[in-house]
């Protein structure tokens, strides 16, 4: 729980201060890293952090003012209706956080040799 929430404060922080996509690779590797106890709590942990955050975004964009927008690339992809595309959304920085968070913690176990079995 302690670092999926470490994993939406930083990477929302990261966000907003430098504007770029790739924080939710960066910091979930920082964290799959450092932790200790198995790798499922590496994915998982960093994978639902950035789920949660860019769902929450991709909902506040489309009801604050981005309908216009997420209208025409809900028409293009045929999604269906923008809650869809927040989760298609949502789903995109899981995937990719995990696997972050996966190699992070395989990093570490590399370098490391005390944790391998």
């Amino acid at each position: 729980m302690i670092n999926m929430l470490v994993s939406i404060l930083l990477v929302l922080l990261l966000q907003l201060l430098f504007y770029s996509w790739w924080w939710i690779i960066i910091v979930p590797l920082i964290l799959g890293f450092f932790e200790k106890d198995s790798v499922l709590k590496a994915s998982l942990a960093n994978g639902t952090g950035v789920f949660l955050l860019w769902f929450g975004m991709g909902l506040y964009a489309w009801k604050q003012g981005g309908e216009i927008i997420v209208s025409r690339v809900v028409e293009i992809m045929g999604a269906g209706s923008g809650f869809l595309l927040a989760i298609a959304t949502g789903f995109i920085g899981f995937f990719v956080a995990s696997i972050a968070g996966y190699a992070g913690f395989s990093l570490r176990r590399t370098l490391f040799k005390e944790y391998q079995v």
